[in-house]
């Protein structure tokens, strides 16, 4: 049974995906969490995208299940120190919100279900590898927004950094 949290991470990680494939019927956020997601890993994600481009072009996801292999293998490897830290948090939407595109731009064609195939393993990347770890560190309201509201440079030249470092990995599951 799904956890109230669960709900929330589920909402979050659904939230960012249609704002990624800017689909048109999206109003604002309805949280200011899901409003900060969106502004900082959604920059994020278009400054890692651009850099990566090349290597992107050559990445041939044909499914969502192609994805989800895909994501759970560079988020485990992502993840294989211990480290975690709100970037690294930031780098699983990111992730997800790029596979998305990625799927979206190789022609397919994203049902309702679909999307909420994704949503649904991201948040269940999250909830089972890092709900505790979000939870000791403030939570979405305390914890991450602390960090992101009021973003800084230099916290978002990491989060860059770790991002093009996930792709790194990615290589190796593709």
């Amino acid at each position: 049974m799904e956890t109230a949290e669960f709900y929330y991470v589920y909402y979050l990680a659904q939230d960012y995906l249609q704002y990624v494939l800017q689909e048109s019927h999206l109003g604002p956020a309805q949280t200011r969490v899901a409003h900060v997601l969106r502004n900082i890993a959604s920059s994020l994600q278009d400054q890692t995208e651009e850099a990566l481009r090349p290597f992107l072009d050559r990445i041939d996801i044909t499914s969502v299940a192609v994805a989800k292999r895909i994501f759970n293998g560079v988020m485990e490897e992502k993840f294989a120190d211990g480290n975690t830290n709100w970037g690294r948090i930031m780098t699983i939407f990111t992730f997800g919100g790029l596979l998305t595109k990625k799927l979206q731009e190789h022609g397919v064609q994203l049902t309702g279900e679909e999307k909420e195939q994704i949503s649904y393993f991201i948040t269940e990347y999250i909830i089972n590898n890092k709900a505790e770890w979000i939870d000791a560190n403030g939570g979405w309201e305390n914890g991450f927004l602390t960090k992101f509201e009021r973003r800084s440079l230099l916290s978002f030249s990491k989060i860059t950094a770790m991002f093009i470092a996930v792709f790194s990995l990615f290589r190796e599951y593709y």
